[in-house]
């Protein structure tokens, strides 16, 4: 498989909409994994999530940028790891667009000018996709 098919799978995994994994660094080097519930991809792999500005990940991306993804399909018969670069962006138009695509929001927050909404900006440097199909060996594309 090819970087851009690599790409291509890990893309069709984002914009699935499934629960995935955001990995982040604490202050004591240690990774930190929770659920997030949704994003919203600019090609090839930048995604935007939603968080609370006052969230422990908030804290943890601006003290170390360094950050995974990980995406499945429901089987977890693929499954793409996606190591990048995050940062914590205060723009009203990235808070504007998550709001419009995740109506689910408006559970937690009042809209996109709620102070207490953050977004993470993730720009993918590399992927790991595994395709349970093809074997247990993974094909990686760096960007």
């Amino acid at each position: 498989m090819g970087k851009d098919e690599i790409i291509k799978a890990a893309q069709a995994l984002i914009k699935a909409g499934m629960p995935f994994v955001l990995t982040t660094v604490d202050g004591k080097g240690q990774p930190q994994g929770r659920w997030m519930g949704g994003g919203v991809l600019d090609e090839p792999l930048t995604v935007w999530m939603a968080t609370g500005v006052g969230s422990r990940k908030v804290d943890q991306l601006r003290a170390n940028s360094a950050a995974q993804l990980v995406y499945a399909d429901p089987q977890f018969s693929r499954v793409a790891t996606i190591s990048g670069v995050c940062e914590i962006v205060a723009d009203i138009e990235p808070k504007r667009r998550l709001w419009e695509a995740m109506p689910a929001m408006s559970r937690y927050v009042s809209g996109p000018d709620d102070p207490t909404l953050g977004v993470i900006k993730f720009v993918g440097r590399r992927v790991e996709l595994l395709n349970m199909a093809e074997g247990l060996t993974p094909q990686v594309a760096e960007l």
